[in-house]
C-alpha cells in the first residue's frame, strides 16, 4: 500500500472536520429556508380562512332596515 504524502496526515483531520461542519451548516440553512417557507404558507392559509370567517359572519348578521 503506497504511504500518503507527508503533512497530508496532519492535514486530513482538520479538512475533515471542516468538510463536515460545512455540510451540518449547509442542512441547517436549508431546513431553515424550508421551515420559512412553511410558515410562509401557513400565514397565507390563516390570512384566506379569516377572510372566509369574515364573509361568513357578514351573512349570518341581520339586515337593517
Amino acid at each position: 500500500m503506497p504511504s500518503l504524502p507527508p503533512g497530508i496526515t496532519e492535514w486530513l483531520p482538520s479538512g475533515l472536520f471542516t468538510v463536515l461542519l460545512g455540510l451540518v451548516w449547509y442542512e441547517v440553512r436549508a431546513s431553515e429556508a424550508r421551515l420559512n417557507k412553511r410558515i410562509d404558507e401557513l400565514r397565507e392559509d390563516n390570512r384566506e380562512l379569516s377572510r372566509k370567517l369574515d364573509r361568513l359572519m357578514e351573512s349570518r348578521l341581520p339586515t337593517p332596515q
